[in-house]
């Protein structure tokens, strides 16, 4: 049975209990599934470094592992940790994160390889929401792809994920309606210029 632990609200943020977030270190280290909220949709989350629990998410989402997967970090170092500075990325990011954007850079050595693009590219995510930059501080980096099977709407509330994914998940993170409801918008900065490759729930800028 999956386990669900609520996001206390403090008017417009949100707070996780220092027991709540022992219980998401300990589900993502061994490496489990969480589902947890973002600004724009709930999202699925694994240890992208465990190869093993990536393949369970896969599964579990029943996408195709060509695709690669997102993953959220804390801040904007962190961001230049896995994927490679440039110029036109250090502007964008600057800009819009965080925020409802999926940025794609060339990964970096560090970068986690089990989640890397076949071209060698990472996907990051800062969201403009406390709980994700809460457990990227706390645990690290997660999977940030959305909480439904693959070609599914992504979903906005606790619920909605519950029903999409129920028991195959270890653990969930209800932190009440996700502000913008839907996915985030897709920017490939690994080129000489921003190209979107997904228009999401607000446009793209930068």
């Amino acid at each position: 049975m999956s386990t669900t632990v609520v996001a206390q609200s403090l008017g417009t943020k949100f707070l996780l209990e220092a027991r709540a977030l022992g219980q998401v270190r300990a589900a993502v280290e061994a490496g489990g599934l969480i589902v947890y909220p973002t600004d724009t949709a709930y999202g699925l989350g694994a240890d992208p470094f465990q190869e093993k629990a990536v393949d369970r998410l896969l599964a579990v989402k029943g996408r195709p592992r060509d695709q690669g997967l997102s993953i959220v970090v804390a801040d904007l170092p962190a961001i230049f940790h896995f994927g490679v500075r440039t110029s036109i990325a250090e502007a964008f990011c600057a800009k819009n994160l965080p925020g409802p954007y999926t940025v794609v850079l060339r990964a970096t050595p560090q970068a986690p390889r089990p989640i890397l693009s076949g071209e060698g590219r990472i996907a990051l995510r800062i969201p403009d929401h406390p709980i994700p930059r809460l457990l990227a501080k706390a645990v690290g980096p997660l999977t940030a792809t959305s909480a439904n099977r693959h070609g599914r709407p992504a979903p906005a509330t606790y619920e909605d994920a519950r029903q999409e994914l129920g028991d195959l998940v270890d653990l969930y993170i209800d932190g009440g309606p996700t502000p913008l409801g839907g996915e985030s918008t897709v920017v490939d900065l690994s080129g000489p210029r921003p190209k979107i490759l997904r228009q999401g729930a607000r446009p793209a800028g930068g």
